[in-house]
């Protein structure tokens, strides 16, 4: 009886606390984890986001990167850190397809809660500027179907959303790849840019300097449009393949975050990405502005955690 009354005082204390809590949140810096390296296009959006959130919040919000695992590290240790708002996660869609693949260190369902959805991306197929046999879709195409096996792409490691990607992509063709997995997107992209791999599933704002300098050529837009920082790259559709994918990135924070504060970084997030000027310099990034409430992300989250969760089954990838 002690202890079934210390358990309701203990929540009747934490309920009252909650709105007092929201009505001076944040009163301190926030911290946003990035679950991947310096440089690429999730760490570039979130310190926009973040950049933003600091100027509404008129308290500094720190961009902390935690690489490793395809986004576990720095996603498990959101998870587990105190759910007050002050520690939030830069989420990407490798959460919505990692649960098909292996067991979490934490419970996606209830460690994590979608906070807002920012932007979405659409894929890029690439190609290495050293193969210049490799100017086009279509004699990318040609040349993996007379040569099966021959032609390598890279991907940040086995089972990420470019794996799987390009995996679909090369059934859609009627074509055989070989994969070859690095630790990260980076030193893939170096290695597009060596002419190592020849090709890789790609984002515009990390390749987009390697286009312009040559390096590395943009054969098609995995997506129903092209993209306005790259007009004349067709859509694989134009291209002769049917087929579109994207990237997309969004705030979460710790699933017993209470509901007050979850409610008022969905509203300052959307609130900045959806700003004019923001909005401006995330289109500039190639990435689509979406800035959610919290109960609309999570049903975008729940559609493609059910949409990778079939593609995984039908591809029968696995994880050693």
């Amino acid at each position: 009886m002690i202890r079934l009354r210390t358990l309701i005082a203990a929540t009747v204390v934490a309920c009252a606390a909650a709105p007092a809590l929201a009505a001076t949140y944040p009163d301190r810096p926030v911290k946003l984890v990035v679950p991947f390296a310096p440089g690429a296009t999730t760490d570039i959006l979130a310190r926009l986001v973040a950049e933003r959130l600091a100027e509404r919040w008129k308290q500094p919000v720190v961009v902390e990167n935690k690489a490793g695992a395809g986004s576990i590290i720095g996603a498990d240790f959101v998870a587990k850190s105190t759910p007050d708002g002050y520690t939030l996660l830069f989420g990407s869609e490798s959460l919505s397809l990692l649960p098909h693949l292996q067991k979490l260190p934490f419970d996606w369902q209830g460690d994590l809660v979608r906070v807002s959805l920012t932007g979405t991306l659409p894929i890029l197929l690439t190609a290495t500027g050293k193969r210049a046999d490799l100017g086009s879709m279509s004699e990318l195409i040609a040349y993996a179907k007379a040569n099966p096996g021959k032609l390598n792409y890279g991907s940040p490691g086995k089972g990420t959303v470019h794996h799987l990607t390009m995996e679909l992509f090369a059934q859609a063709a009627g074509i055989k790849l070989t994969h070859v997995p690095y630790k990260g997107a980076g030193p893939a992209l170096q290695d597009l840019v060596a002419g190592t791999i020849e090709v890789m599933p790609g984002a515009e704002p990390s390749a987009k300097g390697q286009i312009q300098a040559g390096n590395v050529r943009a054969l098609a837009v995995f997506a129903p449009e092209r993209i306005p920082g790259l007009p004349n790259v067709p859509t694989a559709r134009e291209a002769g393949v049917a087929f579109e994918e994207q990237f997309w990135w969004g705030v979460m924070a710790p699933g017993k975050t209470p509901p007050e504060i979850v409610q008022q970084i969905a509203d300052a997030a959307a609130a900045v990405v959806k700003d004019p000027d923001t909005a401006k310099r995330i289109v500039a990034l190639g990435v689509t502005p979406v800035g959610s409430s919290a109960a609309q992300f999570e049903t975008f989250f729940v559609g493609q955690y059910e949409k990778w969760g079939r593609i995984v089954r039908s591809l029968d990838i696995k994880l050693e």
